[in-house]
């Protein structure tokens, strides 16, 4: 049996020898060449025994057919040529940037931003990717201290069965500690005020180990933050800030801090962010926020830390966890676009400038809570804490449901409405007084600076 490739010199084919064989049908000529058409099927030859019909003339239309084939392939080649003419031109003018693999490796470790001058939008537009979750660690936690907050802790004395607290003996101890971030080269670091309340002294421990004494600038017990300064004999390694404003749900996000403390420095968790523009409302204070809600574990410890989006900025604040029984991945951040003014403020005067305050602790209730308690939907004064209020008239269990002509239909109403304001400011509000049966007493009341340093101060 023949097989082409025991016979690579072609002697043995039959359509070579002109023999016929009794496994195979009479060979007809090829119209060309007069050999015998051969095709394999499997291990057995082939050959086609059908008469093939001379081909039809048509060398007219195969020329014409190649003509129109040169033609297509000259056009081609003219867009081409016009293609990378054009690209080179763009290359020249700068407005197509060429790089080496090295250098696109460098410019890849940062996320970069251009606003055109003149535009219309100020929302940014990121030219570069996302760094590795281990490049991220890498650049943030040099960024990241410890915050440790001392204070004095007296021992009493029992004498005749009283008992005396000596002013003047007591040691300093630490009484809790937090996390910070560096800001700048010459030792200004952001924190959490609740991490320096109350702070004899506040020490900072670098993720190298290395110890400072820090003086606390400024504090907004508002806002919760705080600003702190060190000396040290070396340039310190700033965190670069980002725009909040760009995050999305389910973006991936670092939160890097110190959980328990030093014992557990420079820790780093991973999560998504879970939404956006959260308001949360400081139990103290009661002046409303929007936050940023994370799932990245933050724990006792992570207060004053950064929140890291994957291009290597810090765009938000780590806060405050809900710790409670069913709750998990439960965090808050302060969003870096509330961030950066505030900490501007504090540096200059020690404290936020220009936020203008009713001046007294209120507390939004629904129409649900007002049924129960009688009263009409609104934000229930608690206390009066100006004396411009005072002035105006306000008193403690007064319901403000409205200023100027917005209606209070939620605690950030109000906080919104006065970001509108400045200190001195003259607002309408629209007060529902149970005591007296008066639903619509309106009352001229002058703002207060909400300086943000008392804990028992003004409202939103």
């Amino acid at each position: 049996m023949y097989s082409p490739y025991d016979d690579p010199n072609n002697q043995n084919n039959p359509s070579t020898q002109n023999t016929q064989t009794s496994d195979t049908r009479p060979v007809q000529p090829n119209y060309y060449t007069q050999q015998p058409v051969q095709y394999t099927w499997g291990a057995q030859p082939y050959y086609n025994t059908a008469q093939p019909q001379p081909p039809k003339k048509e060398k007219k239309k195969g020329g014409k057919f190649a003509v129109r084939l040169l033609c297509a392939v000259l056009c081609c080649a003219v867009v081409s040529l016009g293609s990378v003419g054009i690209f080179a031109a763009l290359i020249q003018t700068g407005v197509v940037n060429v790089e080496s693999p090295a250098s696109a490796q460098t410019t890849a470790a940062f996320t970069l931003y251009k606003l055109e001058q003149g535009a219309q939008t100020a929302t940014p537009t990121k030219t570069v990717g996302e760094m590795t979750s281990q490049e991220v660690a890498q650049k943030l936690i040099p960024s990241v201290v410890c915050v440790q907050n001392y204070q004095i802790s007296q021992q009493s004395i029992m004498f005749g069965g009283i008992e005396y607290m000596p002013s003047d003996s007591g040691d300093v101890s630490p009484t809790g500690e937090g996390s910070g971030i560096i800001f700048s080269k010459d030792g200004y670091i952001v924190t959490n005020q609740h991490v320096v309340d109350g702070a004899t002294n506040i020490k900072v421990v670098t993720h190298d180990g290395m110890s400072y004494e820090a003086e606390l600038i400024g504090e907004d017990t508002q806002t919760d933050l705080a600003v702190l300064k060190i000396n040290a004999d070396e340039e310190l390694t700033p965190a670069e800030f980002g725009s909040s404003e760009d995050l999305q749900v389910t973006d991936t996000v670092m939160a890097i801090g110190n959980p328990g403390g030093i014992q557990f420095n420079s820790s780093v968790t991973m999560g998504y962010v879970s939404a956006l523009n959260r308001q949360i409302t400081n139990g103290d204070t009661g002046f409303s926020m929007d936050c940023i809600q994370t799932d990245a574990a933050i724990n006792p410890g992570n207060s004053g830390g950064a929140l890291v989006d994957m291009n290597g900025h810090v765009v938000g604040i780590n806060s405050s966890k809900i710790v409670a029984t069913g709750y998990e991945g439960l965090g808050f951040a302060i969003p870096s676009d509330t961030v950066q003014p505030i900490v501007s403020d504090l540096i200059e005067y020690g404290y936020v400038k220009d936020r203008a305050a009713l001046g007294i602790s209120a507390q939004y209730i629904d129409r649900m809570t007002a049924m129960w308690n009688g009263l009409t939907p609104g934000l229930y004064v608690w206390d009066v804490t100006s004396q411009n209020a005072q002035n105006a008239g306000l008193q403690k269990g007064d319901v403000i449901v409205a200023i100027d002509d917005t209606s209070v239909t939620s605690q950030t109403t109000v906080s919104a409405y006065l970001a509108t304001k400045k200190p001195g400011d003259t607002v309408t509000l629209t007060v529902s007084r149970a005591l007296t049966g008066e639903d619509s007493l309106q009352i001229e009341l002058v703002l207060s600076e909400n300086s943000g340093k008392s804990l028992t101060g003004q409202t939103n």
